[in-house]
């Protein structure tokens, strides 16, 4: 069950990237609102220009609401406003358009791999360094 909660959108903590400057063109982000143990688990994601995410899934649902920018998913294109439903275990992929995308996600539980760490915040750092330490933390460990 989640926790009661209530929060303003721009006291997410940084998992990883930092904020734009205004004329800046975006650069991969994700915040994180809510909590990690109990819920609800809100995201808050910008992704760059013309970014192609290839077909995956995760092992929770998803619910996608887009704030700026847009994609196009499915062969239609989806801006501000637009609300996408993303089952568990259903794979699916997409292409962000010319402005970059801001979506808010809420998602039924933690994705695959994913810790408190990821929840603590890490104003500045990049998405390279966030896949170098979650790599290094799912690694298996060495026998020997």
């Amino acid at each position: 069950m989640w926790k009661r909660f209530a929060a303003h959108i721009d006291e997410a903590s940084w998992r990883y990237g930092r904020q734009r400057q205004p004329g800046e063109p975006r650069e991969e982000t994700w915040r994180c609102l809510g909590d990690f143990e109990c819920g609800p688990w809100v995201y808050i994601i910008e992704r760059p220009a013309d970014l192609e995410v290839r077909p995956h899934n995760h092992n929770e649902d998803e619910l996608v609401y887009i704030l700026e920018g847009g994609l196009s998913f499915d062969g239609n294109w989806y801006g501000p406003g637009s609300v996408l439903s993303f089952p568990r275990g259903v794979t699916y992929g997409f292409t962000v358009g010319p402005e970059g995308v801001k979506w808010l996600m809420v998602r039924t539980g933690p994705s695959d791999g994913e810790s408190p760490d990821d929840w603590a915040d890490h104003a500045g750092r990049t998405f390279e360094e966030y896949r170098q330490d979650r790599a290094q933390r799912t690694a298996p460990a060495r026998a020997g």
